[in-house]
């Protein structure tokens, strides 16, 4: 089954804040199911905490396009992680990586699916923004 996530967060930079979140998932023939909330972390922190809470929402192993606007947790999810995984979620240092827990979560969550990503705004980008100021 492939499928998509989109994240969107009120602010995208990089410093610990309180924040808005939103996801929408997407399956085929165009339904949605959508959530939204708010945390205090940092943007790439924030962003592994919703796509954890995105992915436990799948109940079978399915094709998924992530979308969300922090290249980096998603350069990390598709280059990086296999290696922090072997490496017990440690630094080329020896040293745990940071949000060690949110990406041993994260792996777990992914194992079952086929994941591509997809960096940037995305088309839900702005009804997000919109729920998110309305506290939906």
């Amino acid at each position: 089954m492939e499928t998509g996530i989109y994240i969107e967060l009120s602010a995208n930079d990089p410093r610990e804040r309180s924040r808005s979140w939103g996801y929408v998932l997407e399956a085929p023939g165009g339904k949605t199911k959508h959530d939204t909330g708010e945390c205090t972390s940092t943007m790439h922190g924030a962003t592994l905490q919703i796509l954890i809470k995105a992915l436990g929402r799948y109940h079978k192993p399915s094709q998924i396009t992530i979308h969300a606007a922090d290249e980096w947790v998603l350069n990390m999810l598709e280059n990086q992680l296999p290696a922090w995984e072997q490496n017990g979620f440690r630094n080329t240092r020896g040293e745990p990586i940071k949000y060690q827990q949110e990406w041993e979560q994260l792996a777990e969550k992914v194992k079952d699916h086929k994941i591509t990503i997809a960096p940037g705004r995305h088309e839900y980008s702005a009804w997000l923004q919109d729920e998110m100021k309305r506290g939906r």
